[in-house]
């Protein structure tokens, strides 16, 4: 009676070993999804900090200089030009023109290949108030040519806009 007693009693422990494994097997598979889950929900949020910490650190200080008239922000991007126009080769591409949100100038420069020092200086140049974005970079034999925009954020007071609803559209 006894071998028979330790015999099933052996037998329910393996099956419920068994068991167990496969449970352990299905939990261990769940934690390795929800940590994959975690690890990419992590690396998100860290570039979400890089990002918002890059808006603080370039974008926020500089709308807070928006300037306070149409004319204002005309005078930045001409000033912009006059100060840089001799050492760059500036030359205007296409004058003070807007939309909805920003004033810009489009700028042709020319640098010499020689002068590193002032290559260097023009890659690291900034325009306090807006922003520069190097459309163009071509190299020729003895000099760097390109072209630029200057953007001077600038909010336009819209009239206000007919809302339609969507019986207004044809069918």
């Amino acid at each position: 009676m006894m071998k028979i007693s330790f015999i099933v009693v052996n037998t329910v422990l393996a099956i419920f070993l068994y068991f167990l494994s496969i449970w352990y097997e299905q939990q261990d598979i769940q934690i390795q999804q929800i940590n994959k889950k975690y690890i990419s929900d992590t690396r998100k949020l860290k570039e979400v900090k890089k990002i918002d910490d890059w808006l603080n650190e370039n974008v926020k200080s500089t709308l807070m200089q928006i300037p306070k008239s149409a004319q204002t922000a005309d005078i930045d991007l001409i000033h912009f030009f006059d100060t840089y126009a001799k050492e760059y080769s500036f030359q205007v591409e296409k004058f003070v023109y807007k939309d909805e949100t920003a004033h810009f100038l489009d700028i042709k420069y020319s640098i010499s290949r020689d002068n590193y020092n002032k290559l260097l200086k023009f890659m690291k140049q900034k325009y306090q108030g807006g922003y520069l974005f190097i459309k163009s970079f071509t190299i020729e034999k003895t000099l760097l040519n390109g072209e630029l925009t200057v953007v001077q954020p600038y909010p336009v007071k819209n009239k206000k806009t007919i809302e339609r609803d969507l019986e207004d559209v044809p069918q």
